[in-house]
């Protein structure tokens, strides 16, 4: 890789050092982080392709936030790339700024906290159309939507600010490091980050997809249990719920992929381990490991859902598909927006639950599928 040289000195006496870019060592560790960049920025373009292309996919709050996930990825994978450093930082705006923005990686922790936010709020959004659907209209209107995925990267960018004050310049060494200024400061960030990037967040989203999965089961057997024929109505919660199912999939990776690191960056900032374990080959690994999550949303999509296979071909590689499979067993689920009554208004075993209800309800949704779009995922 080229070097950039610049001679500058800052007056007659003092000469600053040569400043050039210090060539990617490329170890595993580099090349790994590298092709899992390259995994993660192709795969969540797919996934923004298949729902920019087909119109009837941006009427859904759930496809929304997939697909603001999906961004979310795509810019974590860009900032995992190994990029060459300099080997002296002047003192000086543009010096301060590589510091605490690119030495620190300041968006990709943004982002990464953004897809977290992305990923929790995709799973209560989830449960509240199952569980609430009158309130779910509301609560995920177009507009209240939109204004959710915007606050979601106001609230990761202001948690993150962080990073700027505890990143400084070495005006004699020309070195960027990072200085927390007190260890109450340290172990208060390490413990709010533990907390609203990874306990909170896994909490919520695993109660939500399980108690969704619960009550779809609950309506489904109701349903068995009152009727004599399996209909389309039928279907389309058993369509319902391999789609919860796929989101605690995605959430289980997450959960996989981020612990090792999480538990280790919190003893890390409590000082049960020293700070060695910052440059140490297990750190690199759970880093590497954690990277990972960010280009296995769309290989699960694949893996467990047809509809997204098929819309791949159709949208990609211009195959024919047919319209029925794609109504079906939709990645991207239309909502319930219906007068059902929310499961958590019955008794606790379900047995009291209206089969009319039950009926209407699914009855309507049934309906608003067939009125969407043939394309519909």
């Amino acid at each position: 890789m080229a070097s950039l040289i610049l001679n500058k000195t800052m007056d007659k006496n003092t000469t600053v050092p040569d400043i050039y870019l210090v060539p990617v060592p490329w170890d595993w560790r580099l090349i790994i982080q590298l092709i899992l960049a390259i995994v993660g920025i192709a795969g969540n373009s797919i996934v923004m392709h298949v729902y920019l292309h087909t119109r009837t996919l941006t009427m859904s709050a759930t496809n929304r936030f997939i697909a603001a996930l999906a961004v979310a990825d795509i810019i974590t994978s860009i900032c995992i790339i190994p990029i060459p450093t300099l080997s002296y930082v002047p003192d000086n705006f543009g010096g301060h700024f590589y510091c605490k923005v690119v030495y620190s990686s300041f968006m990709l922790w943004i982002s990464i906290f953004a897809s977290i936010l992305s990923l929790t709020v995709l799973a209560v959004e989830r449960f509240v159309a199952i569980a609430q659907p009158i309130r779910y209209k509301r609560l995920f209107s177009v507009k209240m939507t939109r204004f959710i995925i915007i606050m979601i990267w106001v609230f990761s960018f202001t948690f993150e600010t962080f990073i700027l004050y505890t990143t400084h310049l070495d005006k004699v060494t020309g070195e960027c490091y990072v200085d927390f200024g007190s260890v109450g400061f340290q172990m208060f960030t390490g413990v709010s980050a533990f907390f609203l990037k990874y306990l909170v967040p896994l909490m919520l989203m695993l109660v939500a997809n399980i108690r969704a999965i619960q009550l779809l089961k609950m309506r489904a057997l109701v349903f068995n249990r009152k009727t004599n024929q399996k209909s389309a109505d039928l279907d389309l919660l058993q369509a319902r719920k391999r789609i919860i199912k796929m989101l605690l999939a995605v959430i289980i990776c997450f959960a996989i992929c981020w612990s090792p690191n999480q538990f280790g960056y919190l003893a890390f900032n409590l000082g049960l381990v020293p700070s060695e374990y910052l440059y140490s080959n297990l750190y690199r690994v759970l880093v590497v490991l954690a990277f990972a999550n960010s280009c296995l949303n769309p290989v699960l999509y694949a893996l467990t859902n047809k509809n997204f296979r098929r819309a791949i071909k159709k949208h990609l590689f211009r195959c024919s598909v047919r319209t029925d499979d794609l109504l079906n067993n939709g990645l991207f689920d239309t909502p319930l927006e219906t007068s059902e009554l929310s499961g958590s208004n019955k008794s606790t075993g379900g047995t009291d639950l209206s089969i009319n209800i039950i009926l209407t309800s699914i009855s309507a949704s049934k309906k608003h599928y067939d009125d969407l779009n043939p394309n519909n995922i």
